[in-house]
């Protein structure tokens, strides 16, 4: 893989996401969410996962960003509030601490990246991770239907 093309395409990923947090318009912040996940598919295809590349793009890039489309639109909020300075101060700290543990963790030791096979994505994802997903899938439906039910109050 090239070094060049890994950093553009971490560079378009990096600017997809800062656009999703500093954006005041909840549908470009959706849409641009949707930018970046398709990016990282991207992402894992040049580092010899197509299969993981895939999953992300029919998983991520195109379920998540549509859902979250459609609760806005159900609940017809299209912009946000910006974010009080306790806020802005909590976030940094958490972005210091989370970049400061990276850095250790990429420091510890030398890790190999090995491609992630169909096979090896099917037994995680019916053994380890099946009650996480399903719980992840039900909180997904509940605030689908509390967005519902938020905008049929406002109606009436």
């Amino acid at each position: 893989m090239s070094l060049v093309a890994f950093a553009i395409l971490a560079g378009l990923i990096l600017a997809g996401a800062l656009v999703v947090v500093f954006s005041s318009n909840i549908v470009r912040a959706a849409v641009a969410l949707a930018f970046t996940f398709f990016l990282i598919a991207g992402l894992y295809f040049m580092l010899g996962s197509p299969m993981l590349a895939v999953v992300q793009f029919a998983v991520n890039a195109a379920a998540i960003p549509i859902l979250t489309l459609f609760i806005i639109m159900m609940t017809r909020s299209r912009s946000v509030r910006p974010a009080s300075g306790i806020f802005v101060l909590v976030a940094l700290a958490v972005v210091i601490a989370f970049a400061g543990g990276l850095w250790a963790y990429l420091g510890a030791a030398e890790t190999q990246v090995f491609p992630v096979s169909p096979e090896g994505i099917g037994l995680r994802l019916l053994s380890v991770t099946l009650f996480p997903f399903e719980v992840a899938s039900v909180l997904l439906l509940l605030a689908m239907v509390g967005a519902i039910v938020l905008a049929r109050r406002v109606e009436e």
